[in-house]
Parts: C-alpha cells; structure tokens; sequence
C-alpha cells in the first residue's frame, strides 16, 4: 500500500482541484492559488526526524494498519488509524464509510484492501431542506477527499478551516454528475472511479486511475 509522508501530507489546494478538474474536462483555467501546505515543513531526513524516534513510531503504525481490515481518516487533523470496522452508524458505499463527528467534520474509513469502483457511488448522509443543486450552478462547499490508493487526505477545507465556492462545470466529471441534486443543508458520501476522475494522468497526492471518495457539505447553491 502505497503511503504519504506523515509530515507534510501532500494536500491538493481547491484551485488544484478546480484547475486538475478542468484539465480532466479538456478546459483550461487561470485561476490559481500557491499550496499553502510546502510552506515550513522541515526536511523529513533530518538529523532530528531520525533522532527523536518517530521512524520507529511510523514504522509500528504502518505495521498496525497493515495487519488491520480498515483504516479511518479524519478530515480535520488528516491523521490515519488503523481500525477493526466502521463506526456502526456510519454511512457506507463500496468500500468507503462516512460519519460526521461531534466536531461537525467528518471522518472517512477505508478497507485496507480496496477494489477501484467501477461506477460512481453516492450516499446522503443527511439530506439538506434547502435548494436543490442543478447542473452547471455555482456551489459553495465543504469537502473531504481521500484516495483508495494513498488511503490519505489529499485535500480538505476542513483541515484549512474555509469553504469554497466553484462552479460545477469546472469540475470532474464525478462532480458534475455527482453533486447535482443535493439540496442545500445535506451532506454526501462519493465514491468516484478513476475515469470520472482525474483518469491515467493522476494529480499531485493522486493516482493514476486511483478511486477517490468525497464527503461534500453543501452550504449554498446559485444558478
């Protein structure tokens, strides 16, 4: 399995997503904002990383997730942990499940062994009272993205502390197709195979052809 540094995690800011998005949609886009996670994370391979035992420390987490049938993430401090199952109450597509914490963010669990999808999977975890999402409106979100390959966050406004406004016409194709319906309010649970991704190509943090899976909170919606 393949694994993320835990210093520094390798997170997609959203301009990424949206631009990455755009380019698996044959667009361009100008808009860019820098990755605000390269600036101060101290070299890894230092002296003191390989003094202070975290090596060790790595090394018996990765061997615990290993031995362990899940793993769950959370969308705040982006740590991993190995796990026996899902939270019993939590919502679950394929081989993703979803709760939302006291905290009001959310926490994805993931098999240690996963199949890709082979189609996209959606699940509302609640469902909002709120406007319904049509094709092509401009949404403003939170959102939580997790791959089946690096079984990491790869990106999360949670963990940045902001929502973000974009319009779904800019996105991947497991955006465009997977979003529209919700309603204002809900929260929703996708399981998106690579071709409705970011395909052969992959993204920083993302695999080629890697299924990813989104926990998405819809905050508002405009056409």
């Amino acid at each position: 399995m393949r694994r993320f540094p835990r210093n520094g995690i390798a997170m997609v800011a959203l301009a990424s997503v949206v631009s990455l998005g755009l380019a698996a949609c044959g667009q361009q886009s100008d808009d860019r904002v820098d990755d605000p996670t390269t600036a101060g994370v101290e070299d890894s391979t230092s002296e003191e990383s390989l003094s202070d035992g975290s090596g060790d420390e790595d090394a018996a987490l990765d061997a615990a997730e290993a031995a362990s049938p899940f793993v769950t993430v959370d969308c705040v401090s982006m740590q991993v942990m190995p796990v026996d199952a899902p939270p019993a109450n939590a919502v679950t597509v394929g081989d993703a499940s979803a709760i939302f914490q006291p905290n009001g963010a959310p926490a994805l669990t993931l098999a240690t062994s996963t199949t890709p999808a082979e189609s996209l999977g959606i699940a509302d975890i609640r469902e909002g009272d709120g406007p319904e999402v049509q094709p092509g409106d401009t949404v403003t979100v939170n959102y939580c993205g997790v791959g089946y390959t690096g079984q990491v966050v790869f990106d999360s406004s949670w963990s940045r502390g902001e929502p973000i406004s974009f319009p779904l016409d800019g996105l991947i194709p497991g955006w465009q197709e997977g979003i529209p319906g919700m309603k204002v309010g809900g929260q929703r649970l996708l399981v998106i195979p690579g071709a409705l991704g970011y395909g052969e190509s992959g993204a920083p943090g993302i695999a080629p052809n890697e299924t990813l899976v989104f926990v998405i909170e819809l905050l508002d919606s405009t056409s």
